[in-house]
């Protein structure tokens, strides 16, 4: 069974770069990570590969649904583990890149309320795997967990770690708190993650700025006026930043300087809480985003 690697971060970090120049170097299925990018039509704001693109770097989960369906994170997990099987039968690596933190975050750590982080512990455990290996970490949850230790692969480091600091942190089995399901047997297997974040936080936003005010050239603007005029300028994916900002600047509520400053803002403020949330996965390595080599580094982890 190959190794799953996900790809996530902030927006405009070079993500489906990444991934694009993995699948060129490996037999490997890519699976996009967006909540926006699944609905037909939603392709400028989303910053959607475009369709010569996507023949050429072919993705799961991209145009799958119209407009006024609905999906939640439970589908999406339904249907990456349906992928990742396929792959398996390909022998073929998942690669699952995207900004959509909820989604990746139901698919490598459950839904389930997992206690925080313990620093200390985990630093303590660390330790350990260094002095003592991490066979010796993995029978140590076999001892406080054995049903955990079946569906957590042995040469999976953080998950291990993960695991034995649940158990020390609540006084119960991790298993019993993740509550795996059966469809989870699939993600028994060595998983890798990359984060890839900005540097330099001014030129970030410079750059979203750009960033908009190309999408507004390239049409995004008559974009989501179609979208609004065939279905409603209520569904729940023109709530996503820089749809949310168009809109408002279609109803008059504000000019197209302010729908940019908006924009970018909200991207911004959104990019802080993908961040945030790369505290609550466990990461193998952050990568900034003009850092070279990714490819390089990545396949050293294979």
């Amino acid at each position: 069974m190959k190794p799953l690697i996900a790809i996530y971060g902030p927006t405009h970090t070079g993500k489906t770069d990444l991934a694009k120049d993995l699948y060129s170097k490996l037999p490997s299925e890519l699976i996009s990570v967006d909540s926006v990018q699944i609905y037909k039509g939603f392709d400028i704001g989303s910053n959607k590969p475009e369709k010569k693109e996507l023949q050429k770097y072919p993705h799961h989960l991209i145009d799958i649904l119209e407009p006024n369906e609905t999906f939640s994170v439970g589908d999406f997990k339904k249907r990456s583990i349906e992928i990742l099987r396929k792959a398996d039968n390909q022998s073929k690596l998942p690669i699952f890149v995207g900004g959509t933190m909820m989604y990746f975050y139901s698919l490598l750590e459950g839904l389930a309320e997992l206690p925080e982080r313990d620093d200390l512990i985990r630093a303590e455990l660390i330790c350990d795997m260094e002095a003592l290996g991490l066979a010796s970490l993995y029978e140590r949850l076999k001892e406080l967990d054995p049903e955990a230790a079946q569906v957590i692969h042995p040469h999976d480091s953080q998950r291990i770690i993960r695991a034995i600091e649940v158990c020390l942190i609540s006084n119960d089995k991790f298993s019993k708190i993740k509550k795996y399901s059966v469809t989870e047997n699939i993600l028994k297997r060595k998983i890798l993650t990359f984060a890839i974040i900005p540097q330099d936080r001014q030129q970030y936003k410079i750059e979203l700025y750009e960033r908009f005010k190309s999408m507004i050239k390239k049409g995004l603007v008559d974009e989501v006026r179609s979208i609004r005029d065939r279905f409603s300028k209520n569904l729940p994916a023109l709530k996503a930043v820089g749809y949310k900002q168009c809109l408002d600047f279609l109803d008059g509520k504000i000019n197209e300087e302010e729908f940019l400053t908006k924009a970018v803002n909200a991207t911004y403020q959104l990019s802080k809480r993908q961040i945030t949330w790369l505290n609550k996965l466990t990461t193998t390595s952050i990568f900034q985003k003009d850092e070279s080599n990714k490819v390089i580094k990545i396949e050293s982890f294979l």
